[in-house]
C-alpha cells in the first residue's frame, strides 16, 4: 500500500485528495484500498462561516477540514452534498455551510474536537484520515513589505499587499495527534496546490511539522498553482513559490515541482486577469538550482468556468512518481528506478522521463521532464 500525506487547505488539497481517493477506489484489490491517505489541514481561517464558528465556540476552523472530509468520502455515501450545502438566507444561518454546523454540533455532543473529527469521518465514510495541523486556537499573522503588520488570515488576504513573512500566534503550537507520524510513514508528501501563505505554510508553522517533512524518507512533491493569487503571490513564477516554501520547510527539501504545461484558454485568462491573477510561468534552470526536478504535464481540468487542476490527471502523476521513486519505503518499490515502462498510465496522462534508467539524483540535470497527453 502506498501512503500519501497531503499538506494544505482551501480548495487545492481537497482536489488532490479526491483524485487519490478515486484512483484508490479503482485500484482496490481483495477489498482493500490501494492507498493510505492522510490530509494535514490548516486551521487558521478566521473568515466566513469558519471564522464565525471559531469565535462563537472556540474551535479550530472547520471549513477546510469539512472540504477534505468530503473529498475523501466514499462514492456510495449519500451525505457529502448535504455537508456542502450552504444557506443563502436565514437569520443567523446565511453564509453557513451545513457541514460546518454539524461538525460544531458534534464537538458539543462528543465533548472534544478530536472525537468530533472521528464521528464526522464515520458519518461521511472517509477513505483516509483528515488531521487538523493543530487543535490549538491559532491566529495567522504577517509582516507586509509595506511595513504593516496584520493579524488574522482573512485580514492578510484582504490587505492585497506583498507578504514579507508569516507566523502563528501562539508560536509553535503543538501538532495534532497523528500528524507527525503521518509524515514520518508517508511514501510521498504533497504540498499544494493552494494559497501559499494562508493554506500551505500555516501547517509548516506548527511545532515539529517542518522538521518531520525534512526528516521523512518520502518523496516530497510541490504542486505549483496554475495562476497567481492577488494579495499573496502577485507576479510570482513557480520558482518564487518554491523559494518561499523553502524558507519554511528548508532549502532543497522538495524533490519534484509539478507544473502545468497546458495553456489556459484565453477566455478564462481574461477573466482571471481582470481579477488580478495571471498564469504561473516558470524557469526550468531556476527550479533545478533549488534542488527540485521540474515535472511539466497537461494537468488542466476541462472545466470551462474555472481554472483548476484535473484531480484524476494529477493523482495519476503523483502515483506514478511515488511508485517509481527510489525513496519509497516498501522494499519492492525501493528497488525500482524511474523507468518509463514502470510508470502507471492513465487515460489522460502518460509520464515520459528523459532517461530510461535513472534515479531522482540523476534526473537533476537540464532538460525538463514532461508528462504529455497520451
Amino acid at each position: 500500500m502506498l501512503r500519501f500525506a497531503g499538506i494544505g487547505g482551501g480548495t487545492g488539497l481537497p482536489m488532490v485528495l479526491q483524485g487519490l481517493r478515486q484512483l484508490s477506489e479503482r485500484s482496490v484489490y481483495a477489498g482493500r484500498s490501494a492507498f493510505g491517505i492522510s490530509a494535514i489541514v490548516a486551521v487558521s481561517d478566521n473568515g466566513g462561516s469558519s471564522g464565525c464558528l471559531r469565535q462563537g465556540f472556540k474551535i479550530p476552523a472547520v471549513g477546510d477540514l469539512r472540504n477534505c472530509l468530503v473529498a475523501l468520502s466514499r462514492r456510495d455515501c449519500l451525505l457529502p452534498d448535504l455537508f456542502q450545502y450552504r444557506f443563502s438566507r436565514g437569520d443567523g444561518l446565511e453564509g453557513h455551510s451545513l457541514g460546518n454546523l454539524i461538525m460544531t454540533a458534534l464537538t458539543q455532543m462528543a465533548g472534544s474536537f478530536a472525537k468530533a473529527m472521528e464521528l464526522a469521518s464515520e458519518v461521511l465514510c472517509t477513505e483516509g484520515y483528515v488531521l487538523p495541523a493543530t487543535d490549538t486556537e491559532v491566529t495567522l499573522c504577517a509582516d507586509l513589505e509595506s511595513g504593516e503588520r496584520i493579524r488574522g488570515e482573512w485580514q492578510v488576504t484582504a490587505a492585497r499587499s506583498r507578504i514579507d513573512r508569516v507566523w502563528l500566534e501562539p508560536l509553535n503550537p503543538p501538532a495534532y495527534t497523528g500528524v507527525l507520524q503521518a509524515l514520518k510513514s508517508a511514501d510521498a508528501i504533497i504540498m499544494g496546490p493552494g494559497s501559499l501563505y494562508t493554506s500551505i505554510i500555516p501547517n509548516l508553522l506548527v511545532a515539529g511539522v517542518s522538521d518531520a517533512v525534512r526528516k521523512s524518507q518520502a518523496l516530497k512533491i510541490y504542486v505549483c498553482n496554475l495562476v497567481t493569487q492577488p494579495g499573496e503571490t502577485d507576479g510570482f513564477a513557480a520558482e518564487d513559490h518554491l523559494s518561499v516554501l523553502n524558507t519554511y520547510v528548508g532549502s532543497g527539501v522538495v524533490d519534484v515541482c509539478i507544473l502545468n504545461s497546458q495553456p489556459i484558454p484565453q477566455t478564462l485568462q481574461d477573466g482571471y486577469c481582470q481579477a488580478g491573477s495571471e498564469p504561473v510561468r516558470w524557469d526550468e534552470r531556476s527550479i533545478r538550482r533549488m534542488g527540485a526536478i521540474p515535472m511539466a504535464a497537461d494537468l488542466l481540468s476541462d472545466n470551462h468556468l474555472t481554472v483548476r487542476h484535473d484531480p484524476d490527471k494529477l493523482a495519476c502523476l503523483i502515483q506514478s512518481l511515488t511508485q517509481a521513486a527510489p525513496y519509497a519505503h516498501d522494499a519492492r518499490s525501493a528497488q525500482r528506478d524511474l523507468r518509463l515502462d514502470r510508470m502507471i498510465p492513465c487515460a489522460e496522462v502518460t509520464t515520459e522521463l528523459i532517461s530510461s534508467r535513472a534515479s531522482i539524483e540523476e534526473l537533476r540535470r537540464p532538460g525538463i521532464i514532461e508528462a504529455t497527453s497520451a
